[in-house]
């Protein structure tokens, strides 16, 4: 048998010569994934809008970073090209993004936060505590007081409508609420001597003494003639009235002795 020589081996010029010929085209540009997840809606009273995530491949296929891939309902892994719904800064199912209570699909819909979980806008209205005085449904922030649950707004004094929030506070025997200084000026005693109300001070212990029928301040409780204050005890320093005066032992004596004479 005739061998063929053995082939020769091409020289530079010769292969850059054939890879010409050829017309490779050059790669595409592969583009990086986006990272950037789908924008929400702002939330109101705690509502959040359930939106798919945005992340993609240079082919338009979603893909999402293997370190967030976990549902955070079932806890199963979901696929690269799966479709996905992320609200509360987590990744689930669609089939398993629903309202905790009626399991309706949430995915794309308004839903609410509650402990953490997910809840449709009529469940969540459900959970929500009526204001003892309007009736609403209390949305926001809620005064406590009395057993009872208000809005900031509604448990305000009776007399002057100011808004109490943490303040203190006084009830009457019909339930109205009163601010303390519009509660004392209703129904605060009047002191038989000065004539002004008899309300406690800042951190100040008050006294109400009552005699003969009338209430007098601690400081106005005194002998009308001599001006000694007078004790609240039955003592030798105490009340010795006369003809509805309040006098001293001393004066109630001197007194008695010159109406006698």
């Amino acid at each position: 048998l005739t061998l063929s020589e053995a082939p020769q081996p091409l020289t530079a010029e010769a292969l850059g010569l054939a890879l010409q010929q050829l017309d490779l085209a050059a790669p595409a540009t592969l583009q990086a994934p986006s990272t950037s997840p789908a924008e929400l809606k702002p939330p109101t009273f705690c509502q959040e809008q359930a939106g798919k995530q945005q992340w993609q491949d240079a082919n338009g296929y979603l893909e999402r970073d293997s370190s967030r891939d976990i549902c955070a309902f079932c806890h199963k892994a979901l696929g690269p090209r799966e479709p996905a719904v992320e609200a509360m800064r987590k990744q689930y199912h669609p089939d398993c993004f629903t309202c905790r209570t009626c399991h309706r699909l949430l995915a794309g819909q308004r839903y609410f936060q509650r402990d953490g979980c997910p809840m449709c806008d009529t469940c969540f209205q459900a959970t929500l505590e009526k204001c003892a005085k309007c009736q609403g449904l209390i949305t926001e922030h809620i005064i406590r007081a009395l057993g009872k649950g208000y809005h900031p707004s509604c448990f305000s004094c009776t007399a002057c409508g100011r808004a109490i929030g943490t303040e203190s506070f006084a009830v009457d025997e019909q339930g109205d609420v009163y601010c303390v200084p519009d509660f004392y000026r209703k129904y605060a005693a009047v002191c038989g001597a000065c004539q002004r109300p008899i309300v406690p001070h800042e951190d100040e212990d008050t006294y109400k003494i009552e005699c003969l029928g009338r209430s007098f301040h601690e400081s106005c409780y005194r002998c009308e003639s001599c001006r000694m204050p007078l004790s609240p005890e039955l003592t030798e320093n105490g009340c010795y009235p006369l003809d509805d005066h309040l006098l001293c032992k001393s004066c109630h004596v001197r007194w008695r002795n010159e109406s006698s004479c």
